[in-house]
């Protein structure tokens, strides 16, 4: 009997010890996913501080046979049509890209560029002028124009505005 009592702390004893090493592996593994959510959350921030972003200085266009590059200062916006994204120089030069709206989200910042609908993104510098219309929606006027009217819907309004004004 004192033999069978024994096992059975011995077999309770190394149950209780496998369950701590699963427990304190459980923790590890929680700690390390605990740390890279930390890593991921700061290194924005510390990119801003830096100065060092993961945004486009330039852009790769084509014209013809050649390759350019614009740099993000040349760049007033961005528009798509028919499923291709051209970009406006300053100059008022368009230019195709390789890339689609959805991707520039990524790739511009958004302290200077601003995606206004489904076919544009703006350059802060590349506004001429904004209207308010009765219907709650906001005209904009580019430089260099665009041949059609483009507006701000009432639902972006105020996402806009504050845009505008950081």
């Amino acid at each position: 009997m004192r033999e069978l009592f024994s096992e059975e702390k011995v077999s309770t004893a190394d149950r209780i010890s496998e369950l701590l090493r699963d427990f304190s592996a459980e923790i590890k593994i929680q700690k390390v996913d605990l740390i890279n959510e930390s890593i991921n959350w700061l290194s924005p921030i510390q990119q801003q501080q830096s100065g060092k972003s993961n945004f486009k200085n330039r852009f790769l266009v084509k014209t013809g046979n050649n390759i350019l590059f614009k740099n993000i200062d040349e760049i007033a916006y961005f528009f798509a049509e028919d499923k291709i994204v051209y970009l406006v120089s300053v100059d008022a030069k368009q230019y195709i890209v390789d890339y689609r709206l959805e991707q520039l989200e990524t790739l511009l910042n958004p302290h200077v560029f601003y995606r206004i609908n489904r076919k544009f993104f703006i350059k802060i510098d590349a506004i001429q002028k904004v209207k308010q219309l009765s219907n709650n929606r906001l005209q904009l006027f580019l430089k260099p124009h665009f041949e059609q009217e483009i507006f701000i819907s009432k639902d972006k309004v105020k996402e806009f505005k504050a845009w505008l004004d950081q």
